[in-house]
């Protein structure tokens, strides 16, 4: 329904979210005129299903001590509370279902689009919500990747960030994280869990039960 407010939906582990994720989210909300942006918390993403994480309370808290203050911003439980494996199609159409006259918006980074067919109905989540790229590290310019089509519901971005979950967990791990990569309230948190330490083997309990993706699908969630 268009004249509704737009709304973001900003979906990955978060394990941790770090100051990437922010400069992400700001961009897309100043770039699409977003007037909220959900983060949106993966129970089990369908491209790590055997994967162990930080449990899904910690994450979700450490989301909530990282968007303090940012006008707008807000943490959805919606994939936590159905647990399972968490595919966007499944959360777009429960934010509709309940919100309809929102205007979705998902924001994704600019190097999965060539793989965005593969994920759990594109065809669907195409018509629910506009796609907010945005350029990461290692990906080429918005409109030159290779393999990538022309689509007029899409939104790009520039390039804002250089930074990755894995990368801010092997600093934590080997003790040579900075300051910058995290928001301090987010490594106080990952302090005194004691997450991600070679102690700890860096992830700490599952935070839901595993199952197999589907055979053929093969999404991969924006944000670690």
């Amino acid at each position: 329904m268009d004249g509704g407010p737009r709304v973001g939906v900003f979906g990955g582990t978060f394990d941790p979210p770090h100051s990437g994720h922010l400069a992400v989210a700001r961009a897309a909300a100043e770039g699409a005129s977003l007037e909220r942006v959900l983060w949106v918390p993966a129970a089990v993403p369908p491209h790590k299903p055997g994967r162990v994480f930080a449990r899904a309370d910690v994450r979700r808290r450490m989301v909530e001590a990282a968007i303090r203050g940012e006008p707008g911003f807000e943490v959805c439980d919606l994939e936590l509370e159905r647990g399972g494996i968490s595919y966007t199609v499944d959360t777009l159409r429960a934010l509709t279902a309940a919100h309809p006259g929102w205007q979705l918006f998902l924001i994704v980074g600019a190097d999965l689009l060539p793989g965005f067919p593969s994920w759990k109905a594109p065809a669907v989540i195409e018509q629910l919500a506009t796609l907010v790229a945005v350029a990461r590290k290692g990906a080429a310019p918005p409109g030159t990747t290779e393999g990538m089509k022309p689509r007029p519901r899409v939104v790009l971005l520039p390039r804002v960030v250089d930074l990755s979950s894995s990368e801010v967990r092997k600093q934590v791990a080997e003790r040579k994280a900075q300051a910058a990569m995290l928001p301090p309230q987010v490594a106080s948190i990952i302090e005194s869990e004691g997450l991600y330490s070679r102690r700890t083997a860096g992830f700490g309990r599952a935070s839901g039960p595993h199952r197999r993706t589907p055979s053929g699908t093969r999404e991969v969630r924006n944000a670690e």
